[in-house]
């Protein structure tokens, strides 16, 4: 049986909130696709990820910024192209796309 002591050190360290943003934004059919894509590619222009997925730009676009909201991915502009990639420095979402890939 555990002491009041460690069951306050245990609820202290126990802090689940990155891994559940990860996993509500991932549990869209698109957003994980995407999410996997890139997993796979080094980068992806907006208009090549819409043409993958069969949808719109503006809609990819959408889910793109929810991704980058969340932390998972990072975009670069070069001119008028936007290309995304996966944040290195996110540490849950490498650990997820390295059992992916």
């Amino acid at each position: 049986m555990l002491t009041n002591k460690q069951i306050l050190k245990i609820r202290k360290n126990f802090n689940g909130n990155n891994q559940r943003l990860i996993f509500k934004i991932l549990g869209d059919t698109n957003r994980y696709r995407i999410f996997e894509m890139l997993g796979k590619s080094n980068r992806l222009a907006v208009s090549d990820i819409a043409k993958i997925l069969k949808v719109s730009i503006p809609l990819t676009s959408q889910h793109l910024k929810i991704l980058e909201q969340g932390g998972i991915l990072e975009k670069d502009k070069q001119g008028q192209k936007v290309f995304y990639k996966l944040r290195a420095d996110n540490a849950i979402a490498q650990s997820i796309i390295d059992d992916i890939v």
